[in-house]
């Protein structure tokens, strides 16, 4: 992929904020190792002479121990960011550090509350050859002590054109889509040729498979299956969804398969969907110019979808085990 003069890094990450933070945590663990060593220890716990003072040095080295593990990683952390953005300044990128919970649109922003998704890392590359943009989500699944947190890279790919909503989601299990609490019905499902249906599980709207296959050509299946056979993809409306996992961009193998990928969908799909026309999608006047929006019928950009059962199991029975476990240790006793 060809790099770029113009360049960019909106809210790099800066040293002072890093030095509060730390200071902050340092100071707030004093006060509770202050506490816990000079009150609770001797007065709550009756603790006395040498048993005293190795409780308290082993409390004191605990906090140094978490200060400076979190300074660490902190900086660790800061250091990819720095990387990133001059990656980005590289390429023609721009890069932003925090987008919030800005809407991506896709499964992600339909199926999760936006006080349950982060999006960090932008990557903006929309005016390059290859155009694209990414963030780093991190979501919520669930509530309570069966809530579960998930990390992807999620990239957005322009199309030529609106096709019908089109989800593929890896057979692997560990994708996005997989991840989010509801999925395609059954009946949705479209089994292909050859052995892409064991890889991916294909769903769209009822009454498009035709377009589907359109879309997913013999040729673009093989693409899929050499490139992206551990991805997530979905296509809505004029945008091409991937989902990659984690990713640390950082490193050179990490980020060349990442940009492969990508340069390899966007030519494949933006091939396919050039001329694609919704023959369902309602008339208008043979004057009029069709604009986004215009070109499908309403029904081609939806999918039904069914909730899973397991994540649901999994919350109500969550806060049970306790209970459960205090259960089996009496009757063990009795």
């Amino acid at each position: 992929m060809a790099r770029h003069g113009r360049a960019g890094a909106v809210g790099a990450p800066g040293g002072a904020p890093t030095v509060l933070l730390l200071g902050g945590l340092s100071l707030a663990y004093l006060g509770i190792a202050a506490a816990v060593a000079l009150y609770l220890l001797p007065v709550g716990f009756g603790l006395q002479g040498s048993v005293l003072l190795a409780t308290q040095l082993a409390v004191l080295l605990a906090g140094a121990l978490l200060v400076g593990t979190t300074a660490a990683r902190i900086r660790r952390h800061q250091r990819r960011q720095a990387v990133l953005a001059d990656l980005a300044s590289g390429f023609g990128w721009t890069y932003r550090v925090d987008v919030g919970d800005r809407m991506w649109g896709g499964s992600v922003d339909e199926q999760i509350d936006r006080g349950n998704r982060t999006s960090t890392d932008l990557i903006d590359a929309r005016d390059t050859e290859v155009p694209f943009d990414s963030v780093e989500r991190t979501f919520v699944v669930g509530d309570g002590e069966g809530a579960t947190m998930h990390t992807v890279r999620a990239v957005r790919i322009p199309l030529p054109s609106e096709v019908p909503r089109i989800a593929l989601r890896s057979r692997r299990g560990a994708g996005a889509l997989s991840l989010l609490p509801r999925r395609p019905r059954g009946r949705t499902e479209l089994r292909l040729e050859g052995n892409f249906s064991d890889v991916f599980e294909v769903s769209v709207p009822p009454g498009y498979e035709t377009s589907a296959l359109y879309v997913l050509t013999p040729d673009l299946m093989a693409v899929l299956l050499d490139t992206s056979a551990d991805l997530d993809l979905e296509v809505v409306d004029s945008t091409l969804h991937v989902y990659f996992p984690a990713l640390d961009l950082t490193r050179p193998e990490e980020l060349g398969r990442f940009l492969t990928a990508i340069a390899v969908l966007h030519d494949r799909f933006g091939r396919r969907t050039l001329l694609y026309r919704d023959e369902h999608a309602e008339s208008l006047d043979p004057e009029a110019v069709r604009r986004a929006g215009d070109t499908l019928a309403h029904r081609a950009r939806e999918l039904e979808t069914r909730a899973r059962w397991w994540p649901v199991l999994v919350a109500v029975l969550t806060p049970l085990v306790p209970l459960v476990i205090a259960v089996v240790w009496i009757a063990l006793a009795d």
